[in-house]
């Protein structure tokens, strides 16, 4: 309950920046009220909240390019966007967000081998990318049904079977979420494949990647 807090911010300095809760998908610890109080407060307030080791690896090496540090090759399978499926879900008050998002970095996000969306988010993306020159005879993201008809479901499929390796998640910490079945059925599966899959769940964190992302490209193309 001190960590939560800790987000949020007490007196003496006592100041949460980034909680890693590396999360056991058969431990009901996960769903207890003070882990998804944690994960919300993380999500307001931009700080990451990494629950697998995938995520924790890849945020260290953010880190380490912000602060400036030669990229480490040891991360390097992290970004192999190239070979990699990225999926982008954003529920329905951060749409606006995720197109936004999504055009300040869309040479990055097309890297990706393949990108996955729900339903409307799905249908927004391809409208921006058919808007920026993206040939109109292609998807820039493969739709899957809707969140509340499935597509969290579908979505979960690819991860748990290695088929999709990084998830932007915006989710919006300040509605009930009417299908959080589903929602949490994803959130398990990527802890399930805690080793090999990046779960970003706050625009703040996800635009640190990004930059991060850009500045690590350039620098590894140059060794």
């Amino acid at each position: 309950m001190k960590l939560v807090a800790e987000v949020v911010g007490m007196p003496a300095d006592r100041v949460l920046d980034a909680a890693i809760y590396l999360m056991d998908p058969v431990d009901p610890s996960s769903i207890f009220p003070e882990a998804i109080a944690l994960k919300r407060q993380c999500v307001i307030h931009g700080k990451p909240f990494l629950s697998t080791v995938a995520s924790a690896r890849d945020w260290v090496e953010v880190e380490r390019v912000h602060a400036g540090l030669v990229p480490d090759p040891g991360a390097d399978p992290l970004h192999a966007f190239e070979g990699h499926c990225l999926a982008l879900i954003a529920h329905d008050a951060m749409k606006a967000r995720m197109l936004a998002y999504a055009g300040a970095h869309f040479d990055l996000l097309s890297r990706f081998q393949r990108r996955v969306a729900t339903g409307t988010t799905g249908q927004l993306l391809n409208e921006l990318a058919w808007s920026r020159g993206w040939p109109q005879d292609r998807l820039w993201v493969d739709r899957f049904n809707s969140g509340p008809l499935g597509g969290d479901a579908q979505i979960a499929d690819l991860v748990l079977d290695g088929r999709c390796q990084r998830a932007i998640f915006f989710e919006d910490p300040h509605v009930a979420r009417q299908h959080e079945a589903d929602i949490q059925l994803l959130e398990r599966a990527v802890t399930t494949a805690t080793e090999r899959a990046v779960c970003i769940t706050a625009p703040a964190v996800a635009e640190r990647w990004a930059t991060a992302a850009i500045v690590r490209s350039g620098a590894a193309s140059a060794r």
